[in-house]
């Protein structure tokens, strides 16, 4: 399937999101429960093999990465800023093709995907998810048959660069190399002073070459880099035809204030610091969907809402507690999450650490969410019951 990508930094939401939609799966809409998600071609590549080889060598080892909890260099954090201002406009700006690995380290062992990226200025970008390899047993028996792996696009826009002067420091380090071609390396530091995420971008064109995220205990949870990078106009002389729509329907203030009274549950911000920075809906044959996008300049993570309820079991999905609550969820790691309540089902696809992922889960709406109505109604019969041994 070949997406075009509205939100460069992701394809994994609307790649996700189309194929539960287009098998008629129980997660975005009231449907069978017999329904399933459609599965997954897994290539056998060359480039998923070399991509899951160099995530594998890196699983086995302790990656962490710390700076001293202090304020940055003035100087370097204005060449930090500057560098990754000029990476977001030549993100827009600069032609190209290329094949990025996308590897994830979680609690169920390490994968590695391959993705093909296709950029012309003025006409978006294109992305492919052409490969996947998994490196455990454990992964590739939970993820088989499922829908399309989450498979990030390597690059950052004037929108996410804000956000990170928000909660980062941006700070430049020094030069470096990345896939045989020199880059300026650039981190984000958390406020207690660990490391964020790492960034190499190209000397020349300041297109991002290699990107590193840490936890919030500055482990390694991901690299997203190119392996094959084509620079110039005639890098998008073979630009495929995009086989699926994007959503098309952005959403501003006023069409979300008029969704919000509705009675549509569509919150300005998430745990973690997380802000809405962009929102779309489209029209299926069981109702409208809601896309919402949030993040803090680095994490991403989408929430897609619809009208309905989910039946009690999901091929393909399995019933997971994330903080004492009961959602679905069709990945190990608990990147892609379910569940319903007061009438719309939630869909949640994270691009987060696991912490910041169940602080979002824990304080969104479930259905064990009981008002103060309710709890009293509740409170009033169980008493009823005690004052009625033979109720």
């Amino acid at each position: 399937m070949i997406l075009p990508v509205s939100s460069p930094r992701r394809i994994a939401s609307v790649a996700v999101v189309l194929g539960l939609l287009g098998s008629c799966a129980a997660v975005l809409a009231l449907a069978d429960s017999s329904a399933g998600s459609s599965p997954v071609r897994r290539a056998g590549s060359a480039a998923a093999r070399r991509a899951g080889s160099a995530a594998a060598r890196r699983a086995g080892h302790s990656l962490r990465a710390q700076r001293p909890a202090s304020v940055a260099n003035p100087a370097r954090a204005r060449a930090g800023l500057q560098l990754m201002s000029e990476a977001a406009a030549a993100c827009e700006a600069v032609p190209y093709r290329g094949v990025q690995i996308v590897a994830w380290w979680g609690h169920g062992g390490a994968s590695a995907s391959v993705v093909q990226v296709w950029h012309r200025p003025g006409s978006g970008t294109l992305a492919q998810a052409s490969g996947t390899a998994a490196l455990s047993a454990a992964v590739q028996q939970s993820r088989a048959g499922q829908a399309q792996d989450q498979d990030g696009i390597l690059a950052v826009s004037s929108r996410l660069v804000t956000l990170m002067q928000v909660n980062y420091q941006i700070v430049y380090i020094g030069a470096g190399s990345a896939d045989n071609r020199p880059a300026q390396v650039v981190e984000l530091w958390r406020p207690d002073g660990r490391v964020a995420a790492r960034f190499w971008l190209d000397t020349a064109t300041k297109l991002p070459l290699r990107r590193e995220t840490f936890d919030t205990r500055a482990r390694m949870i991901s690299e997203d880099a190119f392996i094959d990078l084509d620079v110039g106009e005639t890098s998008g002389s073979d630009t495929p035809t995009a086989n699926a729509e994007p959503w098309t329907g952005q959403l501003g203030s006023a069409g979300l204030t008029a969704l919000r009274a509705r009675g549509w549950p569509l919150p300005a911000r998430l745990s973690g610091r997380l802000a809405l920075f962009d929102a779309s809906k489209t029209s299926t044959r069981s109702g409208e969907v809601i896309d919402l996008s949030y993040s803090d300049g680095l994490s991403e993570v989408s929430l897609f809402l619809q009208r309905g309820e989910l039946p009690r079991s999901m091929p393909g999905w399995q019933r997971v507690a994330v903080r004492g609550t009961i959602v679905f969820s069709n990945d190990q790691d608990k990147r892609c999450l379910a569940w319903s309540t007061a009438g719309f089902v939630y869909t949640m696809i994270a691009d987060a650490p696991a912490t910041t992922v169940s602080q979002i889960v824990a304080a969104l709406p479930h259905d064990d969410q009981l008002g103060f109505l309710q709890r009293m109604a509740r409170g009033f019969r169980r008493l009823g019951s005690w004052a009625n041994p033979f109720r």
